[in-house]
C-alpha cells in the first residue's frame, strides 16, 4: 500500500473485531508516530495505556457521562443508555491517551498541541497499514475530572486525544471530501 493509498483509504471505525491488540505493536507504532514536525523540538507528548481495571472505571466514568447527558426518566431507556456507555468504551481491545504538556509560551503552546495532533494522525495511518483502526476522540469523557485523576493528568497537560485502536469489524464507504483545488486562494 503506498502512503496515497493509505491516507485516502483509512477510516475512523469504532467498530471491532473480538480480537487483542497488543501493548507491544501500539508501543511499536508510537515510536515511529512521534517523529512529527514539533518547533523547538519540545516533544510534549506522553502517553496512558488504559487497560484491566482501570478500563472498566473508564467505562463507569463513561456510563456516568452519559446518564447525566440523558434527557429520559424512562428506567428502560436509562439502561439501555446506561449499558451502551459501558459498553462502547469496554468492548475497545486497546484504548490509550494522548497527552501533551502546556508550555508556559502560548505559541508554542499551540504549536504542540499541532505536533500532538500529528503524531496522532502519523498513528492512525501506522495503524491502518497494520489493518487496525484508530478512533480519536475528545469528547466529554476525555476531559472530564474522574477521568483527569484515573489517567494522572496534570494541572500543566491537556489531552489531545483519546484513541481507541482495534481490528475493524466493518469496512465502511468513504465520506466524498470537497476538491483541495476549490478550496485555493492565490495571492499575487
Amino acid at each position: 500500500m503506498t502512503l496515497k493509498q493509505t491516507i485516502r483509504e483509512r477510516r475512523s471505525i469504532s467498530a471491532y473485531q473480538d480480537k487483542e491488540v497488543s501493548a507491544a505493536l501500539v508501543e511499536e507504532l508510537l515510536e515511529t508516530a512521534i517523529w512529527v514536525p514539533n518547533h523547538k523540538l519540545t516533544e510534549p507528548w506522553r502517553f496512558v495505556f488504559v487497560q484491566g481495571e482501570a478500563k472498566r472505571n473508564l467505562a463507569e466514568i463513561n456510563r456516568e457521562v452519559a446518564m447525566a447527558k440523558s434527557n429520559t426518566d424512562n428506567k428502560e431507556d436509562l439502561q439501555v443508555i446506561s449499558d451502551n456507555a459501558f459498553d462502547k468504551i469496554n468492548r475497545v481491545p486497546f484504548l490509550f491517551f494522548v497527552i501533551n504538556t502546556l508550555h508556559t509560551d502560548a505559541k508554542l503552546r499551540e504549536e504542540d498541541y499541532a505536533a500532538s495532533s500529528c503524531l496522532i494522525q502519523n498513528f492512525s495511518l501506522l495503524a491502518w497499514e497494520e489493518g487496525l483502526s484508530t478512533f480519536w476522540k475528545t469528547g466529554k469523557l476525555a476531559t472530564c475530572a474522574e477521568t483527569a485523576e484515573l489517567i494522572g493528568l496534570t494541572e500543566n497537560e491537556r489531552v489531545v486525544g483519546q484513541i481507541q485502536v482495534g481490528y475493524p469489524a466493518k469496512s465502511p464507504t468513504p465520506t466524498p471530501r470537497f476538491a483541495a483545488k476549490d478550496r485555493i486562494t492565490v495571492v499575487e
